[in-house]
């Protein structure tokens, strides 16, 4: 059943002019629950996170046994929560911080063990529709070596690419639900990973903190997911889809962005529109059995 319907999905368009990303009943294949959950963005104590990070650090000092990756998971989330945001209200456009943004990304997973930031310049193509996207593009052996480097996360619109879009009231595309515009810009992503030895054994889960508005994602040529939320989490289990950690070979990411979907009908607001991977990407690893007994 799952092949079958990563078939439907991954053609994107079938019979009748049949289009995934404008399928009202179907908003995602293969996703699974997020290990870090939405209410950890917004309030990390009001949630019982904290308390739950001391007590896991009390419990792990008691015993250095337990997983460590549980403690760093928490310990991320609860750093991550004590940020000033008010200091985004002085910030100013400059492209010299490119790089600076994308360290700055990478910053909150460093020392976890069993997390691994993707952030950096992906190679990136820029179709005028889903349609004529490269043939084939996810493929391991495709040659992405003449396209465009875009850091991720960003929107493509901020490099150069498409344009952005402010619309209070109006819809930027053809009011015709659940259709969208066939004018609908596709971002197409390839990057390269290795997975390191110590995460011989485990889980692995690739997770989309947010993208905009609907993707479709591959690891070495074999799809693994779809998703379609602009602003919330997605995460997909790709434990079988990569090479061994003892292997030299690289894991290629490709991931398919479409600009419009049938979810843009209910993210319409008073916003700039703009698109592509926009929040951090993530490798985590987690154990094949987790038990709290010992806690």
């Amino acid at each position: 059943m799952a092949s079958l319907v990563g078939q439907l999905v991954f053609a994107l368009e079938g019979p009748n002019g049949y289009k995934v990303w404008e399928d009202q009943s179907f908003i995602k294949w293969n996703k699974r629950d997020p290990h870090v959950t939405l209410r950890c963005h917004d309030s990390v104590e009001a949630n019982g996170v904290l308390s739950i990070f001391r007590f896991v650090e009390n419990a792990t000092d008691r015993n250095p046994g337990i997983d460590t990756g549980i403690r760093g998971s928490l310990r991320y989330w609860y750093e991550r929560n004590k940020v000033d945001l008010s200091a985004s209200k002085t910030a100013v456009w400059d492209d010299e911080a490119v790089q600076g943004a994308l360290d700055c990304a990478g910053f909150w997973v460093q020392g976890l063990p069993f997390v691994k930031s993707l952030s950096g310049y992906w190679k990136f193509f820029l179709a005028p529709s889903p349609t004529s996207v490269p043939m084939n593009f996810y493929d391991s052996a495709f040659q992405d070596s003449e396209w465009d480097k875009l850091p991720v996360p960003s929107n493509w619109q901020m490099h150069g690419f498409d344009r952005p879009i402010y619309t209070n009231v109006v819809y930027p595309f053809p009011l015709d639900p659940p259709h969208t515009s066939a004018d609908n810009p596709t971002g197409c992503y390839r990057t390269y990973f290795h997975i390191p030895k110590e995460w011989q054994g485990r889980r692995l889960f690739l997770h989309f903190e947010a993208v905009d508005s609907a993707f479709c994602t591959w690891i070495n040529g074999v799809p693994v997911g779809y998703s379609q939320d602009s602003r919330l989490p997605a995460e997909f289990e790709i434990t079988d889809n990569c090479y061994p950690c003892s292997s030299d070979k690289h894991n290629v990411l490709a991931v398919q962005v479409f600009r419009w979907s049938d979810g843009s009908y209910l993210e319409d607001q008073d916003h700039w529109w703009l698109s592509g991977i926009h929040r951090d990407v993530l490798l985590l690893a987690k154990p094949r059995v987790c038990s709290f007994a010992s806690l």
